[in-house]
């Protein structure tokens, strides 16, 4: 342990004696680590916030439509997807009718997830609100999703029926245009038609790319929106959101597969001509999306490291060439080899581990800073990707060093002392 301790102090000595070389040397093992920390937290702040917009969802929903999936999509739809007939509102009210249903609705969607489709207007006395979208949906549309209200109420099966202009705003649209006055009995105008405000969505969990659908939304009774845009319902239809009884899931899949299967005639040996799919598979792909996005950061980190690894090594076998003499006196007073090789080594896991260390704390610091300054962006740095930095840091001076501390070691006493 003495010797440990006189080697740990002679190590920091020299990295201080030579702070400038030290600090570019490390320059390497500090980015790898800062990149390696960063990325870890943007992960598991990503996994994080996808498990909260699903559990916000419900863990007993499904999503039926006449494409394969619902959500994000990389690839264009197959031919087969675009000749497919749209589901209506009969289908909807077929499935609500199911022995595993606890409840459904349809819903049609006026507006757009992408910033640069057609974008909807929704107004009121001059201010507008950012990328609406309106869904049309039945009056229990409250027991399908868990919709919370954070103020007013939902309409009533009797005011859907009716077709009453009425609309339940989402928080984020419901900042917008009144700021933090209550919009309740307030008239709204989206589309050229007026609405009054009944109803704020409650804010759930932030989305993975900022505010979610939810959070800009106006709510509208389903007849009263079919009527006014019949064209969707021919081109688009609908997409059936039914909550399964509890631990019905599956039952419930099979049971409107099968339903939806006989009222579109699909002969059985033919594939289904819609999709089903649960909120965990919607929020998978962007889990996927993030996970391939870190694997090429923590790719790109590893080069840093690598080239940190080099850059230890380098200036590792210097610093054996310049201390020559002082190896020779120290193997002529009694030093063994392995005493010559563990103070070298020693010095060379000191350099990587303090570049390793400040690594860690500016990747933390990224974090908190992306937490304060843009919080649509989720950070939170785990716990095990501070101990793979330190570990990461530590294997990378071990490796780095074990050459010139070899080299040191071998010197010959006798040659060492007459170097000039």
């Amino acid at each position: 342990m003495q010797l440990l301790l006189e080697n740990l102090r002679l190590a920091i000595a020299n990295i201080w004696a030579n702070r400038l070389r030290s600090l570019l040397t490390m320059l390497g093992v500090l980015v790898g680590t800062a990149t390696v920390i960063a990325v870890s937290s943007v992960l598991t702040g990503v996994k994080d916030r996808t498990a909260k917009l699903a559990a916000q969802v419900g863990p007993e929903v499904l999503y039926v439509s006449r494409f394969d999936s619902i959500g994000p999509r990389f690839s264009r739809l197959t031919a087969d997807e675009r000749q497919r007939k749209p589901l209506t509102e009969a289908d909807a009210a077929a499935v609500a009718l199911l022995p595993s249903v606890r409840a459904a609705t349809p819903q049609l969607v006026v507006g757009s997830f992408g910033p640069s489709a057609t974008q909807y207007r929704l107004k009121y006395k001059g201010q507008e609100a950012t990328r609406p979208i309106a869904f049309g949906v039945w009056a229990n549309y409250p027991e399908v999703r868990w919709l919370n209200l954070r103020m007013g109420r939902f309409f009533t099966p009797e005011e859907h029926d009716r077709k009453l202009d009425v609309a339940i705003l989402g928080p984020v649209a419901a900042q917008q245009l009144f700021g933090n006055r209550n919009p309740l009995g307030e008239m709204v105008e989206f589309e050229g038609r007026s609405y009054r405000v009944i109803g704020v969505v409650e804010k759930g969990p932030t989305g993975i790319f900022g505010d979610t659908p939810e959070d800009r939304q106006i709510i509208i009774p389903y007849a009263n929106l079919a009527q006014r845009y019949p064209e969707l319902l021919r081109e688009r239809g609908i997409t059936i959101i039914a909550h399964a009884r509890e631990g019905r899931l599956e039952a419930m899949r099979d049971e409107i597969a099968e339903l939806l299967r006989r009222r579109r005639r699909v002969r059985s040996e033919q594939p289904d001509n819609f999709g089903i799919s649960s909120p965990d598979a919607i929020f998978a792909t962007f889990d996927s999306i993030t996970s391939a996005l870190g694997v090429i950061a923590v790719s790109l980190a590893s080069v840093s490291l690598l080239v940190g690894g080099i850059g230890v090594m380098n200036i590792m076998l210097v610093s054996v060439t310049e201390r020559t003499r002082e190896i020779g006196t120290r193997r002529a007073i009694g030093a063994r080899r392995r005493d010559v090789l563990t103070q070298f080594l020693v010095e060379a896991v000191v350099l990587s581990v303090i570049g390793g260390a400040l690594g860690i704390g500016i990747g933390m610091g990224l974090s908190a800073a992306l937490t304060a300054f843009a919080p649509s962006i989720p950070s939170l740095v785990p716990l095990w990707s501070v101990g793979a930095g330190f570990g990461i840091s530590v294997a990378v001076g071990l490796l780095s060093g074990f050459l010139p501390a070899l080299r040191a070691a071998r010197l010959d006493p006798a040659e060492a002392l007459r170097y000039e």
